[in-house]
């Protein structure tokens, strides 16, 4: 299983949305996919339609080190796309809840959740503390979604380290991803920046600024199943192609297939249930 923190110490970067939409492509192409939403505004608990639920991460902290791998998973919730699951947050959480920074590490390792699962992603509140520290410490590597600004990309640099400074067996920033791109001089300019100082490891693809993000968090939509034809949707499907090194025909193929597949069964309960319903009245 490869565990992936979703982290930035700025907020308003898109990390929800970036974690999110990941999680559901991967589930579409038919991995199984596990978030934990690491963030007390609770909003990728919203974003996947489960909301907040008991119990959630915030009972995986609190429980001792005995208890808390049953507790992560009593806290797993199915979404509405199969494959994808989650374990949700609170407005409640808060770094006073984690006991020490391996809690969650040790309960993930318990629990052995690499049977069940190929990618487990965490999605993290802006800031590093003992909240972020946790999913740091958990994960394999840490991908950052971005702005692109002066501060965001001087951030960024600030943030790696910190990371080298406190958490040296820690996990380390693998992938550097734009977003809200738009093609302008001054936009690509920071994104040269950002690959200069961080060779390697700043994806080709770009998130670009799209209502359709916003569109969907209003009218509790998911991306490849209701926008699959967005600008939105077409760069989030070369992303995962380039992030996880996976063909991208194969990819949108699979997609594809499983957005029609969902169209054609959500279709056939709507009419089972007009047709119990009539036959009811």
């Amino acid at each position: 299983m490869r565990t992936i923190a979703v982290l930035n110490h700025k907020g308003g970067v898109g990390k929800t949305t970036f974690c999110g939409s990941t999680a559901q492509a991967l589930a579409l192409i038919g991995f199984r996919v596990l978030v934990i939403d690491n963030d007390s505004q609770h909003n990728l608990s919203s974003m996947l339609g489960v909301g907040v639920k008991h119990p959630n991460i915030r009972d995986v902290y609190i429980a001792d080190n005995s208890t808390a791998p049953s507790q992560l998973l009593k806290s797993v919730r199915k979404t509405d796309i199969p494959g994808l699951h989650i374990i949700t947050s609170c407005r409640d959480l808060s770094d006073s809840d984690v006991p020490h920074n391996t809690h969650l590490k040790n309960a993930l390792q318990t629990c052995s959740l690499g049977r069940f699962y190929d990618y487990l992603l965490i999605d993290n509140a802006p800031g590093i503390d003992h909240l972020q520290a946790s999913a740091i410490i958990a994960s394999d590597e840490i991908f950052v979604p971005t702005e692109l600004k002066q501060f965001a990309v001087d951030g960024i640099a600030e943030m790696e380290l910190t990371l080298r400074e406190r958490y040296p067996d820690g996990a380390r920033i693998t992938k550097i991803v734009p977003n809200f791109y738009k093609n302008v001089k001054r936009q690509n300019s920071f994104i040269a920046a950002l690959s200069k100082l961080f060779p390697g490891r700043v994806t080709e693809t770009s998130i670009p600024f799209d209502s359709v993000f916003d569109e969907l968090v209003t009218d509790n939509k998911i991306l490849f199943l209701h926008r699959l034809y967005s600008k939105g949707a077409a760069c989030y499907i070369k992303l995962v192609h380039e992030l996880f090194n996976l063909d991208e025909d194969t990819v949108w193929e699979q997609v594809k297939g499983k957005r029609d597949n969902k169209i054609k069964d959500d279709a056939r309960k709507r009419l089972t249930a007009r047709k119990i319903d009539g036959g009811m009245s």
